[in-house]
């Protein structure tokens, strides 16, 4: 698995999101943040969400993920404004669609 990871929104920009590592605590600060399966020689986006927190917003959904989804992998990119936060989300799962984010049917 790489370190570094790419992830194209819908608008055509490039987001970096970093592998985080077992036993490297993730940091207070807001940031975006990416479950990750491995698929062969590649990886999928299992899920795509933003947070205040990273410390604690990015580990809500995980046992659900691995669970679920095989989810093996955090991915985390710091951002401080919850604007941009939110833009690089919504712009992130347009183009990705990752099957936690898709809308659930009742």
């Amino acid at each position: 698995m790489k370190d570094l990871i790419d992830v194209h929104g819908v608008s055509g920009a490039i987001y970096r999101f970093a592998l985080v590592r077992d036993g490297r605590p993730l940091s207070p600060i807001g940031g975006n943040y990416l479950y990750v399966r491995e698929d062969g020689d590649s990886y999928q986006i299992i899920y795509a969400n933003e947070g205040q927190n990273l410390i604690n917003d990015a580990k809500v959904q995980w046992d659900d993920a691995a669970a679920n989804y095989g989810a093996l992998h955090l991915f985390s990119r710091l951002n401080i404004s919850e604007a941009v936060r939110r833009h690089e989300h919504a712009d992130i799962v347009a183009a990705i669609t990752p099957p936690m984010n898709e809308p659930k049917v009742a």
